[in-house]
């Protein structure tokens, strides 16, 4: 009972609640990018994937974790996060447009801006947990933490189940991929208007 309280109480804070349907909504549309573009890679009948290919894929979608994560915490204590959420969902839908032109999901311009899309993430979930501080009282933060990152890795999973039942709907070549990916960028301007709806300095720093 004692943690449903505490959800309830989360819950009834209107900037928490902004907060969390940041990370739903930018977490759901990672899951279905990134499922849409696995899918084309490992799951179209039509391509033999090669072992260079399959190294690609892994690279694209494990390389900017590793790049960009130790570098986001120090540009978070600069910036509004406000305005990092913001900025960072609008390009991530942006770059993904480009993605319908019909380039194969393993082409230099399909993964270098795949490796973009990406690092935008780590700024996203790191902007994320930054700012929770900012929304909830110490005593609920622990429990704040824990409920928002279960939600978001189950939206993650609810997106790329639906890129993969998409693939019925769009096909499982590369154009079925870009159809998924446009609906993703569609999302990411979804979780974009969330942030809008946040003053600048509500999620810190407190330096700004």
């Amino acid at each position: 009972m004692k943690g449903r309280h505490a959800v309830r109480e989360l819950l009834a804070e209107p900037d928490f609640r902004r907060l969390l349907g940041l990370r739903l909504s930018g977490q759901f549309a990672d899951g279905l990018f990134q499922a849409a573009l696995v899918s084309a890679v490992f799951f179209d009948p039509n391509r033999a994937t090669t072992a260079t290919e399959a190294a690609v894929g892994f690279a694209t979608l494990l390389l900017p974790f590793s790049v960009v994560g130790p570098f986001a915490g120090v540009f978070l204590d600069r910036w509004r996060r406000q305005r990092v959420l913001l900025v960072t969902n609008l390009s991530r839908a942006a770059l993904i447009v480009p993605l319908l032109a019909g380039f194969g999901p393993t082409s230099p311009a399909v993964v270098a801006l795949t490796l973009v899309i990406i690092s935008c993430n780590r700024f996203v979930l790191s902007g994320l947990s930054a700012s929770l501080p900012h929304v909830v009282s110490g005593r609920t933060l622990v429990t704040a933490n824990s409920f928002t990152t279960t939600l978001g890795g189950g939206a993650a999973a609810l997106g790329g189940g639906l890129a993969a039942g998409l693939r019925s709907v769009f096909g499982t070549g590369d154009t079925g991929a870009s159809h998924s990916a446009l609906l993703a960028a569609a999302v990411y301007v979804v979780a974009a208007l969330v942030a809008r709806t946040v003053a600048p300095d509500r999620f810190g720093p407190d330096d700004q």
